[in-house]
């Protein structure tokens, strides 16, 4: 509940302190244009940023300096054998500030060492020596993975590193020296030392640098929006999902935390499994690199005191496949992917334990692995029988693991898509939801989409978890014993009560879509851009809200069905409860066809009211205010051309700006008709077209002014979106004579010749 509670006094305390509406007598809007604001807010944090009151897409970069944002990780000087209150200026991004041992100190203290705080995939490593000094002439550069020493027993010593990478540099004369690191090998690095070995006097080391491949979008990407599933046993009835707190370690940035399922599985059939990361957003990425898991072999060579440790990387998987996906959908509900790999791993690769897959930029949000980690037929052998005809091939099975320390996936450019959402607003009561304003930049190929839903119902959920953050059912966190609990999460979400998703606003101001007068709402915004090479932010989102009209209405048309294209007369009752004050004295009906008046009653006697046509129908003022419980009856003439065409009717008060305005719900008003929906449908048919007519039935085009023009008019029918009609004449001997292509969507439509 405590959640809750804060959310609601956050939203009380904007209202009591909301701000006026400019234009809008008695309207307050609740608004987001703050920090503290935006937090509240599901923000994929590394996909957008709040930089003062905007909320902004990040863009990826490729060849960055890992060292110029180390601290954001955690990294930083890890040690120097001597100065160490001057060794951050090596690392600080100012060529004029740098590092020097203390040359009276002992040859072993001559050396700095930094922690870039994560894995990076690097090019190269450069060091930069003060320009106007003598260069360092004899130093060694190392690089460590992080991988730490171990005792007699195979178990990591804490503290400790081994740097396996090596470079010494002798007879220097070069103020910039650089490391290539062109072999996957080397990959990735996170830590650096440098060793100086000869006294150099006023030299300086200014700075390092560490270009790297590019920002890592997997990296601790549950801490940025994103999400992991790992599962082993997924064609299976038990299919066992790795904890959260173990697959972490996937893109956690230290590859010494590694993932592996520890189940042994053997059996007749094939287990299957898979690893899906979600980035959070939609980016485009060109680069997949899978990094195995390290294994630590023991040798002997003549007694206990020289036995030894040798740590190597190896190739979790044998059968793999690698996909990407934007997250659309089949018709059947399944996420559609792209594969980029399937079969085995290059020998080279699973040597290394290290595999890259490169493609063309991609849009892509999940990216999956899928693996056999119990292949029935992976080893095959020939048993041979006494007789040679006898033999037959046995097949003994085999288990990939999956084992992995790290996927590091790259890309380019701002996110094709980031959503984020509102929490659950309180609006202190219900109201009426009048427009939806913003502020943002939206650069050319870029948009700024707001949706928003409402409802009055919030249902509070419990989501208990194990100790590894596992999600696990009341029941069994009960069975378990208390320190195999975890944490129990109280969880608002939406009651049954609540809309779909409105449409996209079209405009800041537009007129709010979602069912109102409602006591709870919330908001979606989306940054989008087409092909990443700019991105959109927002600056503030309003909702401009009012007292309502009514407490509650119920409105239903009749008919319910329409023949497609042909005029026909509806009737939309209406019937208002709980109006506020003095009632209401105006409605207003939109659809997406065209509608016209023909008359208005209240309680059955008709009334005289003014007429007024709007961009989407017409609305009418009446001579007298309605009151709580009136039956008012609308009837229109309208053309239906679209399946589940909704007519909408708004109330209004004349003497209250036009913006304001409430919502009818579809409701059982009277039980005059059998309806309780403001959706008219159309017979079920295959054809799009409906209604043809031409002004003629004989055609001579010969130029003498009689019968020349063919005019074909007809309903086009259900196209939601513009679709190419070609319209083609033939002659008798089926010859075409005539063709033309038009865009068209549902309603009558015209070809001329």
């Amino acid at each position: 509940m405590d959640l809750f509670v804060q959310q609601t006094a956050r939203f009380v305390g904007a209202l009591i302190a909301a701000v006026a509406f400019t234009g809008m007598a008695a309207a307050d809007q609740i608004r987001f244009d703050r920090p503290s604001e935006w937090r509240e807010w599901s923000l994929p944090l590394g996909a957008v940023q709040v930089a003062g009151d905007v909320v902004k897409t990040v863009e990826l970069r490729r060849g960055t300096n890992a060292v110029s944002n180390l601290t954001d990780f955690g990294g930083g000087i890890r040690a120097a054998g001597s100065n160490l209150a001057a060794a951050r200026r090596a690392i600080d991004g100012n060529e004029s500030s740098g590092w020097e041992p203390d040359w009276d100190r002992p040859a072993e203290d001559w050396f700095i060492e930094i922690d870039l705080g994560r894995a990076v995939s690097a090019n190269n490593v450069r060091l930069i020596f003060d320009d106007a000094a003598p260069a360092f002439e004899l130093f060694d550069l190392l690089l460590s993975t992080g991988e730490p020493e171990t005792d007699f027993i195979a178990a990591p010593v804490a503290g400790t590193l081994i740097y396996r990478i090596k470079e010494r540099f002798k007879e220097n004369r070069d103020h910039i020296v650089t490391l290539r690191l062109e072999e996957p090998d080397a990959q990735p690095i996170q830590f650096i030392r440098v060793d100086f070995l000869l006294p150099t006097e006023g030299a300086r080391l200014v700075e390092i640098v560490v270009d790297e491949f590019g920002d890592n979008i997997a990296f601790g990407l549950l801490d940025h929006g994103g999400g992991l599933d790992v599962a082993v046993g997924i064609n299976s009835k038990n299919t066992e999902s790795a904890p959260l707190g173990n697959a972490r370690a996937l893109v956690d940035g230290d590859l010494y935390q590694r993932w592996v399922h520890g189940t042994a599985s053997r059996g007749a059939d094939d287990i299957e499994a898979h690893m899906i990361l979600d980035l959070g957003a939609t980016y485009n990425i060109d680069l997949v690199r899978v990094i195995g898991g390290v294994v630590v072999r023991s040798g002997f060579g003549g007694g206990i005191t020289t036995n030894h440790y040798v740590s190597r990387r190896r190739w979790g998987f044998r059968y793999y496949e690698l996909m990407t996906s934007d997250g659309s959908l089949s018709p059947d509900g399944t996420r559609i992917w792209t594969k980029h790999h399937a079969g085995l791993a290059r020998p080279e690769n699973s040597a290394r334990g290290l595999v890259d897959h490169e493609f063309d930029p991609i849009p892509t949000r999940f990216m999956r692995i899928f693996w056999k980690f119990w292949d029935t037929s992976c080893t095959e052998f020939i048993r041979l029988g006494e007789d040679v005809e006898e033999a037959t091939i046995e097949t003994q099975g085999c288990s990939a693991g999956g084992a992995t320390d790290e996927i590091m996936i790259y890309g380019a450019g701002h996110p094709i898509e980031v959503e984020f959402r509102s929490p659950l607003i309180n609006l202190g009561g219900t109201k009426n939801l009048n427009t939806v304003e913003w502020s943002g930049n939206a650069p050319t190929g870029t948009r700024i989409e707001i949706r928003s839903r409402t409802g009055n119902e919030i249902v509070q959920e419990f989501v208990f978890h194990d100790k590894n953050d596992k999600v696990v059912t009341e029941k069994r966190y009960g069975k378990l014993i208390p320190s195999f609990r975890g944490k129990i999460d109280t969880v608002l979400t939406p009651g049954g009560d609540w809309s779909s998703w409105s449409k996209v606003y079209a405009v800041s101001g537009e007129v709010f879509q979602s069912p109102s007068p409602r006591q709870f709402m919330e908001l979606d915004v989306r940054l989008t851009s087409d092909d990443g090479a700019s991105g959109a932010s927002l600056d503030w989102l309003g909702v401009n809200f009012t007292a309502p009209l009514a407490g509650a209405t119920l409105g239903e048309i009749y008919p319910l069905q329409a023949d497609p294209g042909v005029e026909s007369e509806f009737a939309y009752f209406l019937r208002p409860l709980h109006t506020a004050g003095s009632g209401f004295d105006r409605l207003m009906l939109q659809s997406t066809g065209e509608v016209g008046f023909s008359e208005i009653r209240v309680e059955d006697e008709a009334v005289e009211g003014v007429v007024e046509p709007t961009d989407s129908g017409f609305s009418v003022t009446l001579p007298e205010r309605v009151q709580s419980g009136q039956l008012v009856e609308l009837r229109f003439d309208s053309s239906v051309f679209l399946q589940g065409t909704r007519f909408d009717l708004f109330l209004q008060d004349s003497e209250k700006p036009d913006e304001i305005r409430q919502l009818v719900d579809a409701g059982d008003a009277t039980d005059l008709v059998e309806s309780s929906t403001n959706v008219v449908m159309l017979p079920v048919t295959r054809s799009l077209l409906s209604n043809l007519d031409t002004n003629t039935r004989v055609l001579t085009p010969n130029g003498d002014a009689i019968n020349d023009n063919l005019i074909a008019v007809f309903d086009l029918v259900n196209v939601l979106v513009p679709r190419t009609l070609t319209f083609s004449v033939l002659d008798l001997s089926g010859r075409y004579v005539h063709r033309a292509d038009l865009q068209a969507t549902a309603g009558n439509t015209e070809f001329v010749w």
